[in-house]
Protein backbone atom coordinates (compact mmCIF):
# COMPACT_ATOMS: atom_id res chain seq x y z
CA UNK A 1 0.00 0.00 0.00
CA UNK A 2 3.16 2.10 0.63
CA UNK A 3 4.44 2.05 -3.14
CA UNK A 4 0.71 2.79 -4.39
CA UNK A 5 0.50 5.52 -2.49
CA UNK A 6 3.91 6.61 -2.91
CA UNK A 7 3.16 6.33 -6.73
CA UNK A 8 -0.07 7.81 -7.08
CA UNK A 9 1.75 10.68 -4.64
CA UNK A 10 4.26 11.04 -7.22
CA UNK A 11 2.34 10.90 -10.82
CA UNK A 12 -0.82 12.99 -9.96
CA UNK A 13 -2.87 14.66 -7.17
CA UNK A 14 -4.53 11.69 -6.15
CA UNK A 15 -8.06 12.42 -5.44
CA UNK A 16 -9.64 12.77 -1.77
CA UNK A 17 -12.50 10.07 -1.85
CA UNK A 18 -9.46 7.51 -3.52
CA UNK A 19 -7.49 7.86 -0.32
CA UNK A 20 -10.17 7.43 1.86
CA UNK A 21 -10.52 3.90 3.34
CA UNK A 22 -13.57 1.66 2.94
CA UNK A 23 -15.34 0.84 6.14
CA UNK A 24 -16.30 -2.98 5.33
CA UNK A 25 -18.84 -3.80 8.06
CA UNK A 26 -18.93 -6.61 10.10
CA UNK A 27 -21.00 -9.39 7.80
CA UNK A 28 -21.65 -12.49 7.25
CA UNK A 29 -20.28 -14.91 4.35
CA UNK A 30 -23.68 -15.36 2.81
CA UNK A 31 -24.64 -11.68 3.54
CA UNK A 32 -23.86 -9.40 0.34
CA UNK A 33 -22.05 -5.98 0.59
CA UNK A 34 -23.96 -2.93 0.59
CA UNK A 35 -24.40 -0.82 -2.85
CA UNK A 36 -22.27 1.39 -1.37
CA UNK A 37 -19.47 -0.23 -0.79
CA UNK A 38 -19.51 -1.85 -3.79
CA UNK A 39 -20.06 1.36 -5.48
CA UNK A 40 -16.85 3.03 -3.76
CA UNK A 41 -14.32 -0.41 -4.73
CA UNK A 42 -15.81 -0.09 -8.55
CA UNK A 43 -14.58 3.50 -8.57
CA UNK A 44 -11.16 2.92 -7.49
CA UNK A 45 -10.83 -0.12 -9.20
CA UNK A 46 -11.65 1.42 -12.19
CA UNK A 47 -9.29 4.99 -11.08
CA UNK A 48 -6.67 2.38 -10.82
CA UNK A 49 -7.05 0.60 -13.90
CA UNK A 50 -6.38 3.94 -15.94
CA UNK A 51 -2.27 4.61 -17.03
CA UNK A 52 -0.22 7.42 -16.82
CA UNK A 53 -0.30 7.69 -20.39
CA UNK A 54 -4.25 7.59 -21.15
CA UNK A 55 -5.07 8.97 -17.28
CA UNK A 56 -8.17 6.98 -15.21
CA UNK A 57 -10.66 5.06 -16.18
CA UNK A 58 -13.14 7.77 -15.81
CA UNK A 59 -16.25 5.96 -17.47
CA UNK A 60 -17.60 4.01 -14.79
CA UNK A 61 -20.65 1.22 -15.51
CA UNK A 62 -23.45 1.98 -13.04
CA UNK A 63 -24.92 -1.10 -12.18
CA UNK A 64 -28.42 -1.69 -10.47
CA UNK A 65 -28.21 -4.51 -7.89
CA UNK A 66 -32.07 -4.96 -8.84
CA UNK A 67 -31.92 -4.81 -12.44
CA UNK A 68 -35.32 -7.12 -14.14
CA UNK A 69 -34.65 -8.71 -17.10
CA UNK A 70 -37.98 -7.27 -19.59
CA UNK A 71 -39.79 -9.82 -21.13
CA UNK A 72 -39.83 -10.31 -24.95
CA UNK A 73 -42.42 -11.01 -26.78
CA UNK A 74 -42.41 -14.44 -28.83
CA UNK A 75 -41.39 -14.67 -32.39
CA UNK A 76 -43.75 -16.30 -33.60
CA UNK A 77 -46.00 -20.16 -33.13
CA UNK A 78 -44.58 -22.11 -30.35
CA UNK A 79 -45.63 -25.68 -29.22
CA UNK A 80 -46.44 -26.89 -25.79
CA UNK A 81 -47.36 -29.84 -24.34
CA UNK A 82 -49.93 -30.96 -22.25
CA UNK A 83 -48.56 -31.56 -18.88
CA UNK A 84 -50.80 -33.50 -16.27
CA UNK A 85 -52.89 -31.08 -14.24
CA UNK A 86 -53.07 -28.51 -17.25
CA UNK A 87 -56.34 -26.93 -17.70
CA UNK A 88 -57.07 -24.36 -20.75
CA UNK A 89 -57.16 -21.39 -18.65
CA UNK A 90 -54.22 -22.63 -16.99
CA UNK A 91 -52.55 -22.68 -19.80
CA UNK A 92 -53.92 -19.52 -21.42
CA UNK A 93 -52.58 -17.86 -18.21
CA UNK A 94 -49.19 -19.28 -18.40
CA UNK A 95 -48.51 -17.76 -22.00
CA UNK A 96 -50.63 -14.62 -20.89
CA UNK A 97 -53.04 -15.38 -23.79
CA UNK A 98 -56.95 -15.44 -23.96
CA UNK A 99 -58.11 -18.97 -23.35
CA UNK A 100 -60.50 -18.74 -26.99
CA UNK A 101 -57.17 -17.69 -28.54
CA UNK A 102 -55.40 -21.49 -27.47
CA UNK A 103 -58.82 -23.09 -28.70
CA UNK A 104 -58.90 -21.27 -31.78
CA UNK A 105 -55.25 -22.27 -32.68
CA UNK A 106 -56.05 -25.61 -32.16
CA UNK A 107 -59.39 -26.58 -33.40
CA UNK A 108 -58.04 -30.18 -35.23
CA UNK A 109 -56.58 -31.24 -31.89
CA UNK A 110 -59.52 -29.76 -29.35
CA UNK A 111 -62.62 -29.07 -31.82
CA UNK A 112 -63.72 -26.18 -29.99
CA UNK A 113 -63.70 -28.51 -26.89
CA UNK A 114 -61.92 -27.66 -23.57
CA UNK A 115 -63.41 -31.10 -22.61
CA UNK A 116 -60.84 -32.49 -24.91
CA UNK A 117 -57.93 -31.25 -23.51
CA UNK A 118 -55.28 -34.38 -22.86
CA UNK A 119 -52.28 -35.06 -21.36
CA UNK A 120 -49.41 -35.38 -23.81
CA UNK A 121 -51.55 -32.95 -26.35
CA UNK A 122 -49.01 -30.77 -29.15
CA UNK A 123 -50.93 -27.41 -28.58
CA UNK A 124 -50.01 -24.27 -30.93
CA UNK A 125 -49.17 -21.33 -28.75
CA UNK A 126 -49.61 -18.11 -30.85
CA UNK A 127 -47.21 -15.44 -30.01
CA UNK A 128 -50.81 -12.46 -29.33
CA UNK A 129 -54.38 -13.36 -29.11
CA UNK A 130 -56.25 -13.81 -32.07
CA UNK A 131 -56.76 -16.68 -34.99
CA UNK A 132 -54.09 -18.76 -37.13
CA UNK A 133 -55.40 -18.99 -40.54
CA UNK A 134 -53.73 -21.54 -43.12
CA UNK A 135 -54.53 -19.63 -46.49
CA UNK A 136 -56.10 -21.52 -48.76
CA UNK A 137 -55.74 -21.47 -52.81
CA UNK A 138 -57.52 -18.48 -53.90
CA UNK A 139 -58.09 -16.50 -50.69
CA UNK A 140 -57.02 -13.54 -50.91
CA UNK A 141 -56.07 -10.90 -47.31
CA UNK A 142 -59.13 -9.33 -47.79
CA UNK A 143 -61.10 -12.44 -47.97
CA UNK A 144 -59.63 -13.34 -44.45
CA UNK A 145 -59.53 -10.41 -42.57
CA UNK A 146 -62.95 -9.90 -43.56
CA UNK A 147 -63.83 -13.76 -42.03
CA UNK A 148 -62.34 -12.82 -38.68
CA UNK A 149 -63.52 -9.55 -38.23
CA UNK A 150 -60.10 -7.52 -38.93
CA UNK A 151 -58.59 -4.76 -41.20
CA UNK A 152 -55.55 -5.98 -43.75
CA UNK A 153 -53.73 -4.10 -42.63
CA UNK A 154 -54.06 -6.05 -39.15
CA UNK A 155 -52.93 -9.17 -40.85
CA UNK A 156 -50.32 -7.33 -43.30
CA UNK A 157 -48.38 -5.43 -40.37
CA UNK A 158 -48.04 -8.50 -37.80
CA UNK A 159 -44.26 -8.89 -38.31
CA UNK A 160 -44.70 -12.55 -37.68
CA UNK A 161 -46.37 -12.92 -40.88
CA UNK A 162 -43.37 -11.65 -42.94
CA UNK A 163 -45.92 -10.04 -45.99
CA UNK A 164 -44.59 -7.10 -47.85
CA UNK A 165 -46.95 -4.46 -48.48
CA UNK A 166 -49.51 -5.03 -51.03
CA UNK A 167 -48.42 -8.57 -51.10
CA UNK A 168 -50.75 -11.49 -50.83
CA UNK A 169 -50.01 -14.33 -48.34
CA UNK A 170 -49.00 -17.69 -50.42
CA UNK A 171 -51.19 -21.15 -50.24
CA UNK A 172 -50.68 -22.88 -47.03
CA UNK A 173 -49.05 -19.91 -45.33
CA UNK A 174 -49.94 -19.78 -41.39
CA UNK A 175 -51.05 -16.67 -40.57
CA UNK A 176 -51.32 -14.96 -36.96
CA UNK A 177 -54.60 -12.99 -37.43
CA UNK A 178 -53.94 -10.80 -34.36
CA UNK A 179 -57.34 -9.70 -32.42
CA UNK A 180 -59.43 -11.77 -34.84
CA UNK A 181 -62.32 -13.73 -33.64
CA UNK A 182 -64.60 -16.83 -34.78
CA UNK A 183 -67.78 -18.50 -33.88
CA UNK A 184 -67.15 -21.44 -32.03
CA UNK A 185 -68.50 -24.96 -33.47
CA UNK A 186 -71.95 -26.00 -31.82
CA UNK A 187 -71.82 -29.45 -29.83
CA UNK A 188 -73.98 -31.94 -30.86
CA UNK A 189 -74.49 -35.24 -30.79
CA UNK A 190 -72.11 -37.54 -31.99
CA UNK A 191 -71.09 -38.35 -35.94
CA UNK A 192 -69.54 -41.86 -34.87
CA UNK A 193 -70.99 -44.92 -33.73
CA UNK A 194 -74.20 -45.16 -36.09
CA UNK A 195 -76.98 -47.61 -36.51
CA UNK A 196 -79.05 -48.65 -39.44
CA UNK A 197 -82.56 -47.59 -39.16
CA UNK A 198 -85.27 -48.42 -41.85
CA UNK A 199 -84.16 -47.64 -45.34
CA UNK A 200 -80.76 -47.50 -44.74
CA UNK A 201 -80.45 -44.28 -42.94
CA UNK A 202 -77.42 -44.55 -40.55
CA UNK A 203 -77.89 -42.01 -37.22
CA UNK A 204 -75.94 -41.98 -34.06
CA UNK A 205 -76.21 -44.94 -31.74
CA UNK A 206 -77.77 -43.02 -28.87
CA UNK A 207 -80.45 -40.68 -31.19
CA UNK A 208 -84.04 -41.61 -30.98
CA UNK A 209 -85.15 -41.55 -34.17
CA UNK A 210 -89.04 -40.82 -35.41
CA UNK A 211 -89.79 -39.59 -32.34
CA UNK A 212 -92.71 -37.95 -31.26
CA UNK A 213 -92.42 -34.85 -29.26
CA UNK A 214 -95.14 -33.75 -27.41
CA UNK A 215 -94.83 -29.60 -26.06
CA UNK A 216 -94.58 -31.06 -22.62
CA UNK A 217 -92.46 -28.35 -21.31
CA UNK A 218 -93.65 -25.61 -18.43
CA UNK A 219 -90.95 -23.07 -19.91
CA UNK A 220 -89.12 -23.29 -16.09
CA UNK A 221 -86.15 -25.12 -15.00
CA UNK A 222 -85.36 -26.84 -11.83
CA UNK A 223 -82.01 -27.92 -10.71
CA UNK A 224 -80.37 -31.15 -12.58
CA UNK A 225 -78.55 -32.24 -9.30
CA UNK A 226 -78.68 -31.75 -5.66
CA UNK A 227 -75.87 -29.57 -5.66
CA UNK A 228 -75.97 -25.53 -6.35
CA UNK A 229 -72.16 -25.16 -7.18
CA UNK A 230 -69.73 -25.51 -10.16
CA UNK A 231 -67.16 -27.64 -10.34
CA UNK A 232 -65.74 -27.36 -13.48
CA UNK A 233 -65.98 -25.16 -16.91
CA UNK A 234 -68.53 -22.72 -16.18
CA UNK A 235 -70.38 -21.25 -19.00
CA UNK A 236 -69.00 -19.79 -21.66
CA UNK A 237 -68.98 -19.39 -25.36
CA UNK A 238 -66.60 -22.16 -26.49
CA UNK A 239 -68.10 -24.17 -23.13
CA UNK A 240 -72.18 -24.24 -23.65
CA UNK A 241 -73.00 -25.36 -20.34
CA UNK A 242 -72.12 -26.02 -16.99
CA UNK A 243 -70.40 -28.27 -15.20
CA UNK A 244 -72.22 -28.72 -11.69
CA UNK A 245 -70.31 -30.23 -8.93
CA UNK A 246 -71.68 -34.48 -7.61
CA UNK A 247 -70.79 -37.38 -6.46
CA UNK A 248 -70.37 -40.41 -8.26
CA UNK A 249 -74.32 -41.92 -7.98
CA UNK A 250 -75.81 -39.05 -7.38
CA UNK A 251 -79.24 -38.54 -8.77
CA UNK A 252 -79.86 -36.38 -11.84
CA UNK A 253 -83.37 -34.67 -12.19
CA UNK A 254 -85.07 -33.63 -15.52
CA UNK A 255 -84.74 -29.96 -15.31
CA UNK A 256 -88.32 -30.02 -16.85
CA UNK A 257 -91.13 -32.27 -18.00
CA UNK A 258 -90.00 -33.10 -21.72
CA UNK A 259 -89.69 -36.57 -24.19
CA UNK A 260 -85.83 -38.37 -24.19
CA UNK A 261 -84.99 -37.67 -27.88
CA UNK A 262 -81.21 -39.22 -27.05
CA UNK A 263 -80.03 -41.54 -24.82
CA UNK A 264 -76.98 -43.76 -24.84
CA UNK A 265 -72.90 -43.06 -25.48
CA UNK A 266 -71.48 -40.35 -26.87
CA UNK A 267 -67.89 -40.45 -28.32
CA UNK A 268 -67.08 -36.72 -28.89
CA UNK A 269 -66.84 -35.90 -25.01
CA UNK A 270 -70.10 -36.06 -23.69
CA UNK A 271 -69.56 -39.96 -22.23
CA UNK A 272 -73.27 -41.38 -21.56
CA UNK A 273 -75.79 -38.46 -22.82
CA UNK A 274 -79.40 -37.96 -22.37
CA UNK A 275 -81.06 -35.01 -24.11
CA UNK A 276 -84.60 -34.20 -23.26
CA UNK A 277 -87.01 -32.30 -25.90
CA UNK A 278 -89.30 -29.86 -24.02
CA UNK A 279 -91.76 -29.28 -27.13
CA UNK A 280 -91.41 -25.93 -26.19
CA UNK A 281 -88.24 -24.92 -28.63
CA UNK A 282 -86.02 -25.59 -25.99
CA UNK A 283 -84.18 -28.83 -24.69
CA UNK A 284 -81.86 -29.74 -22.22
CA UNK A 285 -78.83 -32.08 -22.17
CA UNK A 286 -77.12 -34.26 -18.89
CA UNK A 287 -73.78 -35.39 -19.76
CA UNK A 288 -71.08 -37.89 -18.15
CA UNK A 289 -73.92 -40.10 -16.90
CA UNK A 290 -72.57 -43.43 -14.99
CA UNK A 291 -76.31 -44.79 -15.58
CA UNK A 292 -79.23 -43.92 -17.75
CA UNK A 293 -82.62 -44.56 -16.72
CA UNK A 294 -84.52 -43.74 -19.72
CA UNK A 295 -84.72 -44.84 -23.04
CA UNK A 296 -86.09 -43.49 -26.74
CA UNK A 297 -89.53 -41.58 -26.60
CA UNK A 298 -89.65 -42.04 -23.39
CA UNK A 299 -91.89 -38.83 -21.81
CA UNK A 300 -90.50 -37.58 -18.19
CA UNK A 301 -92.08 -35.30 -15.70
CA UNK A 302 -90.43 -32.35 -14.60
CA UNK A 303 -87.83 -33.38 -11.38
CA UNK A 304 -87.84 -37.37 -12.28
CA UNK A 305 -84.88 -39.08 -11.74
CA UNK A 306 -83.14 -39.77 -15.02
CA UNK A 307 -79.72 -40.73 -14.51
CA UNK A 308 -76.76 -40.83 -12.11
CA UNK A 309 -74.37 -38.28 -11.61
CA UNK A 310 -70.37 -39.79 -13.08
CA UNK A 311 -67.22 -39.53 -15.13
CA UNK A 312 -68.10 -41.10 -18.33
CA UNK A 313 -66.63 -39.55 -22.08
CA UNK A 314 -63.74 -36.64 -21.58
CA UNK A 315 -64.23 -36.21 -17.78
CA UNK A 316 -61.56 -35.52 -14.85
CA UNK A 317 -63.69 -36.40 -12.00
CA UNK A 318 -67.65 -37.08 -11.07
CA UNK A 319 -69.79 -34.08 -12.31
CA UNK A 320 -72.54 -33.16 -14.62
CA UNK A 321 -72.24 -31.39 -17.38
CA UNK A 322 -75.83 -29.26 -18.17
CA UNK A 323 -76.53 -27.46 -20.99
CA UNK A 324 -80.00 -25.62 -22.22
CA UNK A 325 -80.56 -25.33 -25.56
CA UNK A 326 -83.60 -22.67 -26.87
CA UNK A 327 -84.60 -20.87 -30.20
CA UNK A 328 -81.62 -18.20 -30.23
CA UNK A 329 -79.13 -20.83 -28.96
CA UNK A 330 -77.65 -21.22 -25.83
CA UNK A 331 -79.18 -20.20 -22.79
CA UNK A 332 -76.62 -19.91 -19.37
CA UNK A 333 -78.14 -22.05 -16.73
CA UNK A 334 -77.30 -19.48 -14.34
CA UNK A 335 -79.80 -17.11 -15.43
CA UNK A 336 -82.73 -19.09 -15.66
CA UNK A 337 -82.22 -21.66 -12.55
CA UNK A 338 -84.32 -20.48 -9.79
Amino acid sequence: MGLLYLALTQSRAAPAWLLQPVQLPEISRDEPASPEVLQALLRRSAYLGGTRRNGPALLIRQFDLHTEIPERPRRGIITYTVQAGDTLFGIAEKFQLRPETILWANYDVLQDDPHLLDIGQVLNIPPVDGVLHTVKEGETLEEIAKKYKVTPDAIRNAEWNGLMEGGEPQVGQVLIVPGGSRPFMGWTPPRRSYVVIAGGKRMPAGACPNVQVAPLGTGSFIWPVNSRWRSGYDFTAYHPGVDFAGRLGDPVYAADAGTVVYSGWSTVGYGNLIVLDHGNGYQTYYAHLSQIFVGCGQQVAKGATIGLVGSTGRSTGPHLHFEIRGPGGFVNPWQVLP
